[in-house]
């Protein structure tokens, strides 16, 4: 999936383009013979529109400057913005968190995003903001859902899509229905995909085939004047996954969520609107090395675990004269379980290898506030405030293996003398920010910020043999600096963000340990949108980052290298075309698994090159068909993030090859 998905749709790109009158993730409403503004830092973009299919949000969101990702198999891109991944980004699932069920990360959040099933999508880079949790030192991702709208002489309104690609024969059906007015509504959207395994661009066959299916079934009801209740429940339904870069396979992966949502505004007086939000998230998740691949290994090998996460958050919207004032609290609990077992064909008849979560429960508490205030016609100054409070208890760590080489010994026994089954933390963050109009094209703007997350469950507490966590690790802390100069004038739109981020106590991982070191994170994004005749756009995105071991004054691993698309868009009434070259250059700049400072990369990689064509037709004014081809030279290559499976062997699995695709949507 490439990023004309993004270029070629008339995105609505944020941040440091919009006029200081407006908010930074309001809509933009562009017309097409102008070129659209663009942002380094704040993207959104609605869904509805998009094209290419795409196998789960993370793979979609790679088509974003400055994000890449890794890929492990078909599905499961886990993310990474401006070389920060996993807990070092905030994925919020329409307003709710959900932690993947597999500590090696199989299925990260992104993973349950069934795009058919959310209507646009907001990428904040870097720390922007305190209002969605604690962390979030690489960025946010929002996928958001919206009350459905009705025109005023029909009550309902639907838009049901077929998609096909041809390497991996992979087909996928959606839909998404409507009924309601303006006291209420009903909304529910299934999606199937049914993919096999692709090619690369050598034609190795890799074994990436997986299915899943989502449901969602939302209501809303206006219960005042001014007053809406909103719920949801989600169902999403993995099977059958393969991953050719870890030594294991998902017979299954099931997530659930429901969620409550309360808005009120008020008539005057200090607070004009109240938002309340509940959510619950169950996922249940299984690997094994003999289901869906054959026996390789000495035994048979199987991994249940499980990752429920409860939260909520109330948030505070207060008008101080004419500045506005943000302000609430949150809560989340996210409890962890996940054991090894070994020598049977189910978790009953096998001996406990390793307690790879043993009972985990991450609590945070935290309280924000974030202040917008106009200085003049020409500044904006926003600042923003947080605390949290973290309680980390973990209840299996003296609880024996019972086969294996292991046999006898604890977690506890492992950690050494970093063994501790409780922790509690209180950290701190919070950003200023100074917006600054030069004049009607150009504008700077300057972002200082702190921010501090909390180890996870694998950090702390993994116990196995070859992977071992380390309960006494302190929390990253995180200290950023972004200039940004933006420009817009009717044809020619370009934005150019340049960051460097200090960490104190960066969490490291080397040779399946953890480690708090000294580190610093550095590099700019750039963003540029020309309008070269009313039917004509070119795209251009850029992005380099480096990642710094202070401590050991060496490369951090696992850091992209840089990376540039030229995209060429033309529209002409029903009909539009674009084609678009992503291009890598060679990372050289690595810290080798096996070397000195024993990191996690697998390889130096060299650059290359991708060319991917695409076009759209509206058949009528509710039917599109969209068609395109990605990789069109059958480049065979690989990302340079590689993924580590449970036992520490790296990975690089290749990108498909030569793949057509096509989609019709139709909406009624």
């Amino acid at each position: 999936m490439k990023k004309h998905r993004y270029q070629t749709l008339g995105i609505a790109l944020l941040g440091c383009s919009v006029p200081l009158a407006q908010a930074e993730t309001d809509p933009l409403t562009v017309e097409v013979q102008k070129a659209l503004p663009v942002s380094a830092t704040v993207v959104q973009t609605d869904l509805e529109a998009q094209p290419s299919p795409a196998a789960d949000g993370g793979e979609a969101l790679r088509d974003l400057t400055g994000v890449s990702g890794s890929r492990m198999g078909g599905r499961g891109i886990d993310p990474v913005i401006r070389g920060q991944k996993q807990n070092q980004l905030n994925v919020l699932l329409d307003g709710a968190y959900l932690y993947g069920g597999c500590p090696n990360r199989m299925d990260p959040p992104t993973t349950y995003s069934a795009l058919e099933s959310y209507d646009r999508v907001t990428v904040i880079k870097g720390n922007r903001s305190v209002l969605y949790g604690p962390g979030g030192s690489g960025g946010t991702v929002l996928l958001e859902r919206q009350r459905p709208q009705f025109d005023a002489d029909k009550s309902y309104r639907g838009q049901v899509s077929a998609s096909y690609r041809s390497n991996s024969e992979t087909t996928g059906l959606a839909a998404d229905l409507a009924a309601g007015g303006e006291q209420g509504y009903v909304r529910f959207i299934s999606e199937a995909t049914d993919a096999g395994n692709y090619e690369d661009g050598n034609g190795n066959e890799l074994n990436t085939a997986f299915q899943t299916k989502s449901n969602a079934l939302l209501l809303g009801a206006k219960v005042g004047e001014r007053t809406w209740l909103d719920a949801s429940y989600e169902q999403v339904n993995e099977e059958d996954v393969l991953f050719p870069g870890a030594g294991m396979d998902s017979p299954y992966s099931d997530a659930e969520t429901w969620r409550l949502k309360l808005e009120h505004e008020t008539l005057g007086g200090p607070i004009e609107r109240v938002r309340a939000e509940l959510y619950r998230s169950e996922v249940d998740h299984l690997m094994d090395n003999y289901t869906l691949r054959p026996l390789t290994a000495l035994m048979p090998m199987e991994a249940p675990t499980s990752s429920d996460t409860t939260g909520g958050r109330v948030q505070f919207d207060s008008r101080l004269g004419e500045d506005l004032l943000k302000w609430g609290f949150d809560y989340q609990e996210n409890v962890r379980n996940a054991s090894a077992y070994i020598g049977g064909t189910s978790m009953m008849a096998g001996r406990i290898t390793g307690i790879q979560w043993p009972d985990v429960s991450i609590a945070q508490t935290g309280m924000f506030a974030e202040l917008e205030h106009y200085l003049g016609q020409a500044d904006l100054l926003k600042a923003g405030l947080r605390y949290d409070y973290v309680d980390v208890e973990a209840s299996r760590t003296d609880e024996a293996f019972t086969g294996g080489m292991l046999a006898g010994t604890t977690p506890n026994d492992l950690y050494g003398d970093n063994a501790d089954d409780a922790t509690d933390e209180h950290n701190v963050g919070g950003f200023l920010s100074w917006t600054h109009r030069l004049n009607a094209q150009y504008k700077i703007e300057t972002t200082l910020s702190r921010s501090v997350r909390t180890a996870d469950a694998t950090e702390r507490y993994m116990a196995t043999s070859s992977w071992i966590g380390n309960p006494s690790l302190d929390p990253e802390k995180h200290h950023q600096l972004e200039l940004v100069l933006a420009s817009e004038t009717q044809l020619l739109s370009w934005s150019l963000a340049g960051y460097y981020n200090r960490v104190d106590d960066f969490i490291l991982r080397s040779n399946n340990r953890y480690s708090n070191i000294d580190a610093a994170l550095y590099g700019i994004d750039f963003e540029l949108a020309w309008q070269l005749s009313p039917n004509l756009q070119l795209r251009n995105g850029i992005s380099w980052i480096k990642g710094d071991n202070l401590d050991q004054d060496t490369d951090l691993s696992q850091i992209p290298p840089l990376t540039a698309t030229l995209a060429l868009d033309y529209r002409q009434a029903d009909w539009r075309l674009g084609a678009e070259w992503e291009v890598a250059t060679a990372q050289r700049d690595v810290c080798l698994s096996g070397s000195s400072c024993a990191g996690l990369d697998y390889r130096a990689t060299p650059g290359y090159g991708v060319v991917n064509l695409n076009g759209g037709y509206d058949l009528t004014p509710a039917v599109t068909l969209s068609a395109g081809i990605d990789n069109l030279f059958d480049k065979s290559y690989a990302y340079h993030l590689n993924r580590e499976d449970a036992l520490g062997n790296l990975a690089a699995v290749n990108e498909p090859g030569r793949t057509g695709w096509v989609r019709l949507t139709a909406r009624f």
